[in-house]
């Protein structure tokens, strides 16, 4: 219920896609058997000041270099 009361409740545009594409991404995280072990090795990442982060266009190098496509392009 409560992605329907976010979906209500958000405007058309910008505020209605970041609702969908927020729960699409918890939806998607609940799919994946380790999430829980890998939620508590991020947070503790996180906290501790070591969380491993790229730049998009490295995200974007990687996925051409391994054949895949750009959305968009």
């Amino acid at each position: 219920m409560e992605f329907y009361r976010a979906v209500g409740q958000a405007e058309a545009g910008p505020d209605l896609q970041h609702v969908v594409v927020t729960w699409w991404g918890r939806a998607m995280a609940d799919t994946d058997p380790d999430r829980d072990r890998d939620r508590d090795r991020i947070i503790a990442a996180v906290q501790a000041g070591t969380v491993v982060t790229v730049t998009m266009a490295e995200v974007i190098r990687r996925r051409r270099a391994s054949g895949g496509a750009i959305s968009g392009e």
